[in-house]
């Protein structure tokens, strides 16, 4: 019986750490330039707004301390149920700066709207009311300096809504530095070689619950990329240069296991 309570006590434990792993928040640094003056870019992903545990505080604090960025990206999976949807919207009212803020969806999101093109419409109209670009296979262009920056959504791979041609038709791809945002990073395989410089993606949490043999990705995952050991961080892929955020929130259950929250910080030239 003893032994049943030690078990016991070790779960409560376990699950105790867990929840408050979803707590923390993981700052990642990424630098493709040693320049002082870098197009600065913050990157969320996989908000999962029900189960979202960072404090907002430490989310806004990320994006006032030091130089504000130049553009915050966040790359799909809000909210995985319509009643979500106002949190979602208060979520991007607290993160508003003076900085441009981009985003598209992810698979959750499309799901959660049951793929109607009118509740996905009328949910990126929602969003624009508030300054938010919503790049449904469409791009913007930013400049600082006399440098331009193309940001490019490609819808995710998953809801088969994806059209990378349509997507890169409206860039100025003359001395333009493309950045292409996306939810599922299998997308870059549907990318032609270098059409892009970077290709900023979530949809894998890191894992999320970690397991010994990478089991948390060859049991749950199917993507290609996972089954080549690509699953977060910084890869160089199809001469283009891939960033995988390990996301905000928590799918399924508020539980993560080495696996923190993390919000990436690019410099880019």
């Amino acid at each position: 019986m003893n032994i049943l309570y030690f078990v016991l006590l070790l779960i409560i434990l376990a699950l105790v750490y867990m929840y408050y792993e979803t707590t923390r928040l993981k700052i990642s640094r990424v630098c493709f330039t040693e320049s002082k003056e870098p197009f600065k870019i913050v990157h969320m992903s996989d908000l999962h707004i029900k189960f979202l545990n960072v404090d907002i505080n430490k989310v806004v604090k990320v994006l006032e301390t030091g130089k504000k960025p130049d553009l915050v990206v966040l790359t799909g999976d809000y909210i995985d149920n319509p009643k979500h949807i106002p949190a979602f919207i208060k979520f991007l009212e607290s993160i508003k700066g003076n900085y441009k803020i981009c985003l598209c969806f992810g698979n959750h999101d499309y799901k959660a709207l049951k793929n109607s093109e009118d509740s996905i419409q009328e949910f990126k109209q929602l969003i624009e009311e508030k300054g938010v670009s919503v790049l449904l296979n469409s791009s913007v262009c930013i400049e600082k300096g006399n440098r331009k920056y193309n940001v490019i959504g490609i819808e995710d791979l998953r809801s088969k809504r994806y059209d990378v041609k349509k997507a890169l038709a409206g860039c100025n791809t003359k001395g333009c530095t493309n950045i292409a945002i996306s939810h599922n990073p299998d997308i870059i395989l549907q990318l032609p070689g270098g059409s892009v410089d970077y290709l900023l993606c979530g949809h894998f949490h890191g894992g999320q619950i970690w397991m010994p043999f990478n089991l948390e990705f060859r049991i749950l995952r199917h993507e290609k990329l996972t089954k080549i050991g690509i699953t977060k961080g910084t890869h160089k892929l199809n001469n283009i240069n891939l960033h995988i955020n390990s996301g905000l929130g928590n799918v399924c259950v508020p539980l993560r296991l080495f696996s923190p929250p993390e919000i990436s910080i690019l410099h880019l030239p």
